[in-house]
């Protein structure tokens, strides 16, 4: 009896063993799809652009201007959790000199959902002609791990690390 209980064991072994390495033979994997764009899938952001001061005089010698970018990709979460650069581009289309908001006092983001207000010491609209004071905006979502040693402040690290296009 306990012979034929060994070779029963043996039996099922073999044959369990059988089972498994041919049903993982004839499993085959799907076909590898086109490759996707370059990029972040963390990281949205704006084309250059144009944008308005409107001069506010709150009292008599106190002027300040004001702008307001409308970005609908800022949400809360991206509020709460995420961070938000803007850029401005204080050279031309043709020879652009970019700098990270806020630059000193001059101009100062706010952002909040769906939007970033400006704060400006003078009137920094776009020269459309020109490209000059055009502005552009990069949300990085707050799911993606943290770098270290990233200057988020100087655009073109942002543009080189996150796969952003001129």
């Amino acid at each position: 009896m306990k012979h034929v209980f060994s070779v029963l064991s043996i039996a099922s072994v073999a044959f369990f063993t059988l089972f498994l390495s041919t049903t993982n033979v004839s499993c085959k994997k799907g076909d590898t799809g086109p490759k996707g764009d370059t990029g972040n899938a963390n990281v949205a952001y704006s084309a250059w652009l144009n944008v308005q001061y409107a001069q506010q005089v709150p009292q008599p010698g106190d002027t300040f201007y004001t702008a307001t970018i409308t970005a609908p990709k800022i949400t809360d979460s991206v509020v709460s959790k995420g961070d938000v650069r803007v850029y401005v581009n204080t050279g031309t289309s043709a020879a652009p000199e970019i700098v990270s908001l806020p630059l000193s006092t001059i101009i100062i983001p706010f952002i909040s959902k769906g939007k970033i207000d400006l704060q400006a010491a003078d009137n920094y609209s776009t020269v459309t002609s020109t490209g000059l004071y055009s502005y552009r905006y990069v949300i990085i979502q707050g799911s993606a791990p943290a770098r270290m040693n990233v200057n988020l402040n100087d655009y073109n690290t942002v543009k080189r690390l996150y796969n952003i296009p001129d």
